[in-house]
């Protein structure tokens, strides 16, 4: 039997119901989407108290309770039809200066919930009370009410089986209320925001103003004491400032990334690529930090109707902005030691026999460097001595630090590799004698096409014959390749090390970009610095430290992992119970 063809329906225009309907059902996907709204309302309306009541995830209720200008009785009925708006001048969308605008916000809740309006604009304690059911007013009167706004919505999606079926436990829809009120917690400092969740305070802001109290109180304690400023500068017509967690807190993912541009916060796409690429290599792979960066600019430079839920934002000079907040982060994680997060140990445990077998290995008295270590990225650092051959103790102004003698060469010569491929290359020098690298027959025609690749990077290859090449230039590498700035670093590295990374190359993919030459960097640095369980002398030490306080990352590997641990004075008077 052949399949008959559904007759052709006649275009028509929808009735108003259904398509508010439609369109509210793209507005309120769920119900951390309502409390985003709502909030956003109450921010515009200048409260300075936030209030927001849940049970059952916000499907049972969500109650949003505020202290701002709230609304005239007249026009609460206007406030919820759509495209009624208070926060558009004109018809001018370049002027938005506001988190809501569209006018979409409470016809859209009404038509998937039951929404009860409280407001008053004056301080004669008498406001007015609305409720709607299915988009219609099923109550207008006066009610008791100080000048603010309350919103209750209640059975949400109840009118709608298949999306109220669709919605996750209420722990999930807790938790992405919890997230969607942090962010507004953190986009607004100067505002108390409480949430109550089943009648239990399950977050509160302070209203301070202060954005680092306000990460320590939506993130935790921890959070607080880790944070280090970024900023503020001024760049673009645009101020950037913040906060960012040092690299000793981070997180498996991006949800505590937080950007707020003019008071919004938002996921601007042509900022957030340039500042990852600035943390992934100053962290453990797989991490993300704890950051709250504000960006203010003019409201004309932004573009904030690019997204249905106002997530994304463009920026007119989002280039130079993402730039400029990538260095920030770059700063501020580079060059912050991990503090010590163990205690001591005390008493018996202090005199352990291993412990003290592996002590530092240098008596002072045959010391004559004394003189501080000077760099440009480091306060002035005392020499002390190697401990368990792997790490280098010096004293500074705010205490004790250790170095990783090995992560400390990783760092001096990825900088140094970096630098020569962002110069676009530097004249390389001829090896005293060349290297062979010997390949497998099925490895050749992979590593011929690294070749121009690799001489820009200071490294000329040449044919051999058969299966042989010979690297007969490489760039100047302190302490694995001969240079005259390796005054107490010689001999120090691996030269073998290159050979083994360059014969690497011949079993990977030819994939191009900075991603595989900063693979290569990394790999390359890694294999020829100097190995942990080497003896140094202190001229050696010296010059490890002096070349890493001269880098623009003293605090992490090229692989993201510490390399500087600190010891403050205040860590020693607590452990010793100095009075």
């Amino acid at each position: 039997m052949s399949a008959q063809a559904s007759p052709v329906a006649p275009i028509r225009v929808l009735p108003p119901a259904v398509a508010q309907r439609i369109a509210a059902g793209e507005i309120v996907e769920r119900p951390a989407a309502v409390v985003k709204e709502l909030v956003e309302n109450a921010l515009d309306a200048g409260a300075t108290r936030i209030r927001v009541d849940v049970q059952g995830g916000g499907l049972d209720l969500i109650r949003v309770n505020d202290d701002g200008r709230g609304i005239a009785a007249d026009q609460l009925w206007i406030a919820c039809q759509r495209h009624a708006t208070s926060k558009l001048v004109g018809d001018d969308l370049g002027r938005v200066a506001t988190l809501g605008f569209r006018g979409e916000a409470l016809p859209s809740i009404a038509a998937m919930a039951e929404l009860t309006l409280v407001s008053a604009d004056g301080e004669s304690g008498v406001g007015r009370r609305m409720t709607l059911r299915d988009g219609r007013i099923a109550a207008d009167e006066p009610a008791p009410r100080p000048r603010g706004t309350t919103i209750t919505v209640r059975h949400l999606f109840g009118a709608v089986p298949a999306r109220l079926a669709a919605m996750g436990e209420t722990r999930g829809e807790v938790a992405q209320i919890g997230q969607v009120v942090r962010r507004l917690a953190l986009a607004a400092p100067g505002v108390r925001l409480t949430l109550v969740v089943e009648d239990r305070v399950l977050l509160q802001s302070g209203g301070a103003g202060d954005l680092a109290a306000t990460v320590g109180e939506v993130y935790g304690p921890a959070a607080r004491a880790a944070l280090l400023p970024l900023g503020p500068v001024e760049v673009a017509e645009a101020r950037i400032a913040g906060v960012i967690a040092g690299p000793e807190l981070t997180r498996p993912g991006r949800g505590q990334v937080n950007l707020i541009v003019n008071g919004r916060w938002v996921q601007p796409r042509g900022v957030l690529p340039a500042l990852e690429a600035a943390y992934r290599p100053l962290l453990p792979r797989g991490r993300h930090p704890v950051l709250a960066a504000t960006i203010e600019t003019a409201p004309g430079m932004i573009d904030p109707n690019v997204h249905p839920a106002k997530l994304e934002v463009r920026l007119r000079h989002e280039r130079a902005i993402g730039a400029a907040l990538a260095e920030l982060v770059r700063r501020a994680l580079g060059r912050q030691p991990i503090p010590l997060g163990v205690p001591f140990a005390t008493g018996l445990a202090a005199l352990d026999a291993d412990a003290a077998a592996n002590g530092i290995g240098e008596e002072r008295a045959g010391w004559e460097d004394v003189a501080p270590i000077v760099t440009a990225n480091l306060p002035p650092l005392s020499l002390i001595g190697q401990v368990q051959d792997r790490l280098l103790l010096l004293e500074g102004p705010a205490g004790l630090y250790l170095v990783d003698q090995h992560r400390a060469h990783e760092r001096i010569l990825f900088e140094r590799l970096a630098g020569i491929h962002g110069a676009g290359g530097a004249e390389p020098a001829a090896l005293p004698e060349p290297l062979l690298l010997e390949l497998r027959p099925a490895q050749v025609a992979s590593f011929g096409r690294r070749l121009d690749d690799l001489a820009a990077l200071g490294f000329r290859c040449e044919a051999f014959g058969g299966r042989a090449f010979l690297l007969r230039d490489a760039p100047v590498l302190p302490g694995v390749l001969a240079g005259p700035d390796q005054a107490g670093l010689a001999g120090l590295g691996e030269p073998d090390g290159l050979v083994e990374t360059l014969l690497s190359l011949a079993d990977e993919d030819a994939g191009e970009g900075e991603a595989w030459r900063d693979r290569l960097l990394v790999r390359l640095s890694c294999r020829s610095a100097v190995r942990r369980g080497r003896i140094l002398d202190r001229p050696a030490m010296r010059a490890l430290v002096e070349g890493l306080g001269n880098t623009g990352a003293p605090a992490v590997c090229p692989h993201g992992s510490p390399l500087l641990m600190h010891v403050s004075g205040s860590v020693l008077e607590k452990q010793f119970d100095w009075r």
